[in-house]
């Protein structure tokens, strides 16, 4: 039997279609790309990496992890158990087994499927996102009184755009229950409403272990949207190649910006990464307001590493081959790793 020196761990993926959703199917095939990616990145490396996929927590998966005894993990899992809010117990597994592992730890994970507490967190830190409240399932809606039009619905447990689509942006208050109810009855869980902020969208890669560094700005330009679409990054805008809005938001990348704003933008970005615990690499969603100001929309631990992907894409800008991307994030693991790991 082949002797294997680290472990690729992703979560299966199914093509993902919801009863009643907005949001269209999720295209598996984008997890199967990264993984392979990743793959050929570790051996070309010289490492000898075997791909394990997870739908389930078992024993098997255990044991599987106890006899290769990998001296680390990259970890790609984002959902088990049929849960993406599972996510946090692989990386909980992993530190219980001892095995180094690429990503943000168990509480980082945890937090940044709730998006109202990153909120708080980043206030803690003087990183202000945009205003807004939480509404419960079973509550009648009720307006908090500094609330104005237009607000944004998105979920508040959920990643990769889930929930979010054209009918997102509200501008009077039916238009908000309609959302809100569709969040609560669809997705089941909580909604965050917040100030819609009508400017410019950036996102920015952080890469790195214990000194991350900022890659470079990205920018989504949002003018070949239809008259009357919301300047947002939704769902289909993400994922769905065949959509008009995939194909009518572009990225740039870098963004054409002044020095002072693209210093600001990144001073934002990592001391977002930094105050909600990310580790190796994130992805930080930042806009700006109308009347000026820089919002963090969003931080995201586990961004896709895919070689098309806004992240690749931006370390390719910053001089980084694709092989480099992986092999850094996979340096940071190995440098948490003070012995040679054995299994138990």
């Amino acid at each position: 039997m082949q002797r294997y020196d680290c472990v690729i761990l992703y979560n299966t993926v199914d093509e993902w279609d919801m009863d009643g959703s907005d949001e269209g199917a999720y295209p598996a095939n984008l997890v199967r790309e990264e993984v392979s990616a990743v793959e050929k990145s570790l051996a070309a490396a010289g490492f000898r990496p075997f791909a394990l996929p997870v739908a389930d927590f078992s024993k098997g998966l255990v044991e599987t992890l106890t006899a290769i005894a990998p001296r680390f993990v990259f970890n790609l899992c984002e959902e088990v158990n049929g849960g993406a809010e599972l996510e946090m117990c692989v990386a909980g597994l992993l530190e219980l087994m001892g095995i180094p592992y690429t990503g943000s730890p168990p509480l980082t994970l945890g937090l940044a499927l709730h998006k109202f507490y990153v909120k708080q967190i980043l206030a803690s830190a003087d990183v202000p996102t945009p205003w807004g409240w939480v509404c419960h399932p079973g509550r009648k809606l009720a307006i908090p009184g500094r609330a104005r039009f237009p607000l944004i619905v998105k979920p508040e447990h959920e990643d990769a755009s889930l929930g979010i689509n054209s009918n997102s942006v509200c501008r009077t208050a039916a238009e908000l229950k309609r959302q809100i109810d569709y969040i609560h009855e669809i997705y089941g869980q909580d909604a965050l409403v917040e100030e819609y902020l009508d400017g410019r969208e950036f996102n920015v890669a952080i890469l790195g272990g214990r000194e991350p560094q900022v890659l470079a700005v990205q920018e989504i330009d949002f003018h070949g949207l239809p008259d009357g679409e919301p300047r947002i990054v939704s769902f289909q805008a993400k994922w769905d190649e065949e959509s008009l809005l995939f194909n009518r938001t572009v990225p740039i990348c870098p963004a054409r910006l002044s020095k002072r704003l693209e210093n600001k933008i990144k001073d934002v970005a990592l001391r977002s990464h930094l105050a909600v615990g990310c580790r190796d690499y994130s992805r930080i969603d930042i806009r700006t307001a109308a009347r000026g100001g820089l919002f963090v929309l969003e931080v995201n631990p586990n961004p896709d590493l895919s070689p098309d992907a806004g992240f690749a894409r931006a370390a390719r800008v910053a001089g980084y081959s694709y092989g480099e991307m992986i092999l850094r994030i996979a340096e940071a693991a190995l440098e948490r790793s003070a012995v040679p790991v054995r299994g138990f």
